[in-house]
């Protein structure tokens, strides 16, 4: 038979689990950049002091895990890449270590302030099972603006993508929606956006857009390199056999 105090050890333990869980995880992946992400986590703090804050350091050498590994609490959680992977790696282990019910990731430098962090939050509540940051402008040089229009034909080519704004930094997902879509992803760099997109279009999975004013903050800029690897692995997610089942 069960004891009455097992009984109540149960029910307190089980109480205990509801009271903790987060309502907002915020993912927030960083490399080499301890002043910004450490001014990041303070604002996100000090406007959502319940959410839980998972910082994902893909291989620093800066001083970033000497000061965040030993922070860590119910609410913080430190992760870190033995070896720099990328932006996709980053956030598919944020988004699969994560316990609230909603999901949001955004650049380390907080790119659109807490206004646009404000607006995500409130179309998750509003029932918007994904929503996705859309600029009001872009950091472009004359060869950037010649490769958004190559690479945006791209994408419209290859994976029938035709949003237009495909890798603002910031997106919210209700929990199932948003570990079902990191957990079929396999993009470790910054075409994880346009994986992630692109799955959602597989799976029918409706997008809500929210405009966001772009801030003067410390714009992570893609360099030729990147602009490569993103072709590669445009590529690559065109042509991956996906488990959607």
């Amino acid at each position: 038979m069960f004891s009455v105090n097992w009984i109540f050890d149960i029910f307190y333990c089980n109480l205990n689990i509801i009271m903790i869980m987060p309502e907002i995880s915020f993912i927030i992946p960083t490399y080499n950049r301890l002043k910004i992400v450490l001014k990041t986590i303070s604002l996100i703090r000090e406007n959502y002091p319940q959410a839980e804050i998972i910082v994902v350091d893909d291989g620093s050498q800066d001083e970033t895990e000497k000061l965040l590994k030993n922070k860590q609490n119910n609410l913080f959680l430190y992760l870190r890449n033995p070896i720099n992977q990328g932006k996709g790696a980053s956030l598919r282990k944020g988004f699969l270590a994560a316990q609230g019910k909603y999901l949001i990731f955004t650049d380390d430098d907080l790119p659109y302030g807490i206004k646009g962090i404000n607006l995500a939050v409130k179309a998750l509540k509003e029932g918007h099972p994904i929503v996705m940051a859309q600029r009001d402008r872009f950091y472009d040089n004359n060869i950037k603006k010649i490769g958004r229009i190559v690479f945006n034909f791209i994408f419209k080519t290859f994976l029938g993508i035709r949003e237009k704004d495909t890798q603002a930094g910031l997106k919210g997902f209700e929990s199932s929606f948003g570990k079902k879509l990191f957990s079929l992803s396999f993009v470790n760099r910054f075409a994880i956006d346009l994986e992630i997109i692109f799955l959602c279009h597989q799976l029918k999975y409706p997008i809500h857009f929210v405009d966001v004013k772009v801030l003067d903050t410390n714009p992570s800029s893609l360099s030729l390199k990147d602009l490569f690897f993103i072709f590669i692995d445009t590529l690559k997610i065109k042509f991956h056999h996906y488990e959607l089942e």
